[in-house]
């Protein structure tokens, strides 16, 4: 049984592949909650209000470590740790 192949709804022509997008649609459920989960951008000049936790000092060091590997600020990591924390389901 050879069937007709039956054009998409995207506009494939019959007969051929499917051609993957070079990029995906920003509509995706995937995309969409990544996006959602996503923190804020922090602005280097944003209104910020002082807030201040006491860590052991060995936490203390790996944390500047690893912001200096990863080329951050300690304090834009924290921001990510605390949005990641309170909107985690």
């Amino acid at each position: 049984m050879n069937a007709e192949k039956k054009p998409s709804a995207f506009g494939s022509a019959p007969g051929t592949k499917p051609v993957a997008p070079s990029k995906p649609h920003p509509f995706t459920p995937q995309l969409a909650r990544k996006a959602a989960a996503a923190p804020p951008t922090l602005p280097k000049d944003a209104d910020v209000t002082a807030f201040a936790t006491r860590l052991p000092p060995e936490m203390q060091r790996m944390v500047k470590l690893a912001c200096v590997e990863r080329g951050i600020r300690i304090q834009d990591a924290v921001y990510e740790a605390l949005w990641n924390w309170l909107n985690r389901a």
